[in-house]
């Protein structure tokens, strides 16, 4: 399946008062990998994320959060595509920390729908080999 592994800093903005990453900026941050896992596929950011006859809104999330994660720390993010369903993609997201110990993990399925009329529509052939 389609993956991309991507090193970032925690910033000081994405911390809370106590300097550790606030739940919300780390799901933030794991769409930022997904995002640009998709535009360097084949299938490329456009036609994922700008189409004007589909769009692909959250139906599911989870996190699970094994260990802080601090401003100032350097962590490798890798996201890939953990399930393809008949109208929906799973996004695996997981961080490691310097000692490569997994400290998150998030997963976010999305469905594919009409933009006209909000139903789910299958995903496309160029979607799935995209995806694969």
């Amino acid at each position: 399946m389609l993956s991309r592994e991507q090193h970032i800093v925690i910033r000081f903005e994405d911390a809370d008062l106590a300097g550790i990453m606030f739940y919300p900026r780390a799901v933030a941050r794991a769409h930022e990998v997904v995002e640009e896992m998709i535009r360097h596929s084949s299938l490329g950011w456009n036609a994922w994320f700008a189409s004007p006859q589909h769009a692909s809104p959250l139906r599911h999330l989870e996190a699970d959060f094994r260990a802080p994660m601090h401003a100032g720390g350097k962590y490798v993010v890798k996201a890939e595509v953990e399930r393809l369903g008949e109208t929906s993609v799973t996004f695996l997201t997981e961080f490691y920390d310097e000692a490569r110990c997994l400290v998150a993990r998030i997963r976010t399925v999305h469905v594919l729908i009409e933009k006209s009329t909000g139903r789910p529509i299958p995903l496309t052939d160029t979607m799935r080999d995209a995806f694969a």
